[in-house]
């Protein structure tokens, strides 16, 4: 469809201005269309399982982990081209180097790509690893290189070290800090900060929990930088538990910043209240550097939230409570899990329950009026088998190359028409969204034409033209003269064009989806 997004500029006496920027959709409403691209699937031969992270965008592939799949049935690192929607093994995780990794997605540091593993290795607590990214399909020959073997939980509490990793590695400096779910000197149970130094090759427990100052266990959670901190979730713990069903606490927002000599301080953020905002499973969203979003999967009278702390002005708010009665739920879903995706003032996020068949939905938040939407249900193996009751990491924003048209994949952990897992092998799910707005730039190259450069909308465009602005309008537009087609590519789009009469309207008209 057409007109979907439409910028108008006027070119009058060689003084040039953009009019306005209009949205044009013929009286139709854009949808979010959600489809299912991939059916994961693993059996004695190998293939992958249970995708466990976020994807990362390497090259123009999206890599990811699964925590089960290989012929090992440990998990792999698996790649998926959206080109095509082929997925392949790139390697296999094993005992020795490592297994089972949870919300740990890849990242790119020192030229190599790192990840964590919650199981496996030396003391069967989770390892660091790295590998080589220059493969291609369908060659599946990589190796691991285990950077770090977390000890055991009785070395981990003599020594003051971490152990059963569940988040992605973020480098800040020469080092490699993540979030242990175990380890730290209060408790093995209870987790820490630690760091990884890319030169030395040594780990070091940062920052200790102690369940009430700093709360405890980041599951899913990493270190997210926002502005000039660095901010992390801890699952449970803080002051607010014995009243609202969250005995241990309900969880807190933390803080890391280093001061002008590069030493890093700890501090608490937020004590979450409890009963709907208990239980963040997810990293932080920025939105800019005044405010972050985070889901919670909240308690089971109060079955979680979306919320949002302001940085500024140190304030919590809830901007959705998930409800408890039954058509609600079947509406809404419930215990949003995974990070959240913030695109065009929307978030992205699905819920490991709810919805007609119970096993979860797939849905967006208007930060516009905090209103909710169900794009899909996830009926597990039956129905439309979108996959079903997901668990771990979130979508990932990504713009084909070749067409700058944006989308949102989704690895969903469980579910699917493939059954060599109970559960199901886990889906792959696309949401296509909306182009963002056109804005556009004018200039006078020379005195006999106009340059107009723009981004935003979704090509093929058509650059029309109009002397006279009274009597034209949405219907009649195309009418216009001197209709241009846009060049292709994903932006910013460029043209030009020979300057007739003393005033004349440019009229940018892009594609609805």
């Amino acid at each position: 469809m057409k007109t979907n997004i439409t910028t108008r500029t006027k070119l009058a006496s060689l003084v040039l201005s953009v009019l306005a920027f209009v949205p044009l959709c013929n009286g139709a409403t854009y949808t979010n269309t959600v489809e299912k691209v991939v059916d994961l699937n693993a059996d004695i031969n190998g293939g992958q399982a249970t995708p466990a992270c976020r994807f990362t965008l390497i090259g123009t592939n999206l890599w990811f982990t699964t925590s089960k799949g290989s012929t090992t049935g440990f998990g792999t690192v698996s790649v998926f081209d959206p080109a095509n929607s082929n997925v392949w093994t790139a390697v296999n995780f094993d005992n020795n180097t490592g297994k089972s990794p949870v919300n740990a997605a890849l990242m790119i540091a020192d030229g190599k790509a790192w990840c964590t593993t919650t199981l496996g290795g030396a003391g069967n607590q989770g390892t660091l690893l790295s590998m080589d990214t220059n493969i291609t399909y369908p060659n599946t020959v990589a190796s691991w290189t285990t950077a770090y073997y977390f000890p055991t939980n009785s070395d981990a509490l003599t020594n003051n070290n971490g152990l059963k990793p569940h988040s992605t590695p973020i480098q800040i400096g020469n080092k490699l800090w993540f979030t242990c779910t175990g380890g730290g000197v209060y408790s093995s149970s209870w987790g820490c900060i630690a760091a990884y130094d890319l030169i030395t090759g040594m780990e070091t427990n940062m920052f200790s929990m102690d369940q009430t100052n700093y709360g405890r266990q980041p599951l899913g959670s990493s270190v997210v930088q926002v502005g000039d901190g660095y901010y992390y979730l801890m699952f449970n713990g803080g002051t607010n538990g014995l009243t609202t069903g969250t005995p241990n606490g309900a969880g807190v927002l933390g803080k890391i910043t280093f001061d002008n000599l590069g030493t890093p301080s700890i501090s608490t953020v937020c004590m979450l209240p409890g009963g709907f905002v208990s239980f963040p499973p997810c990293d932080v969203v920025p939105d800019g550097t005044n405010v972050v979003y985070f889901t919670c999967s909240g308690i089971s009278t109060n079955p979680g939230a979306i919320a949002k702390y302001d940085l500024v002005n140190k304030q919590l708010t809830t901007l959705f409570t998930f409800p408890t009665n039954a058509l609600s739920v079947t509406n809404y879903g419930k215990q949003p899990y995974g990070t959240p995706v913030l695109y065009n003032n929307e978030l992205y996020f699905t819920t490991l329950a709810g919805g007609t068949g119970g096993k979860g939905v797939l849905e967006k938040l208007s930060l516009a009026d905090n209103t909710v939407t169900k794009l899909a249900d996830l009926e597990g193996i039956s129905g439309k088998a979108l996959g079903g009751s997901p668990q771990y990491g979130g979508g990932t924003v990504y713009t084909n190359p070749a067409t700058g048209r944006v989308c949102i994949y989704f690895p969903i952990n469980a579910g699917g028409v493939n059954l060599a897992l109970p559960a199901g092998c886990g889906t792959i799910l696309r949401v296509n969204l909306q182009p963002q707005p056109i804005h556009t730039t004018i200039t006078k190259p020379d005195t006999n034409n106009v340059t107009l450069t723009w981004t935003g909308g979704y090509q093929p465009f058509d650059v029309l033209t109009n002397s006279d602005l009274v009597s034209i309008n949405a219907t009649n537009w195309p009418a216009a003269t001197n209709g241009v087609t846009s060049p292709t590519g994903t932006g910013p789009w460029s043209v030009t064009l020979p300057v007739s009469g003393d005033a004349t309207y440019y009229y940018i008209r892009g594609q609805a989806q």
